[in-house]
């Protein structure tokens, strides 16, 4: 099986996953160890190098959020 060359830095897999419902796991499983030429953190990092990989954003592109809309779903609070 086909393994990621960004799997221990990607801040998806490293950061975000950890706080996420856990079928978002399903993610990695098809990204992070299946196709992950397909998986748009790689796309940006194979591109632009991993540390412009936007720091919420999932493999399929479709969880890309501010900071401030991440810290009022997962922590019920506003960064201001």
């Amino acid at each position: 099986m086909a393994i990621c060359d960004f799997i221990d830095t990607c801040p998806f897999l490293n950061k975000m996953i950890i706080n996420l419902p856990i079928n978002t796991h399903e993610l990695a499983e098809t990204y992070c160890y299946g196709d992950f030429t397909m998986c748009k953190i790689h796309k940006v990092a194979m591109v632009h190098g991993i540390d412009m990989v936007t720091k919420y954003v999932a493999p399929d592109g479709k969880y890309e959020l501010s900071d401030r809309v991440i810290d009022l779903v997962l922590w019920g609070k506003i960064g201001w």
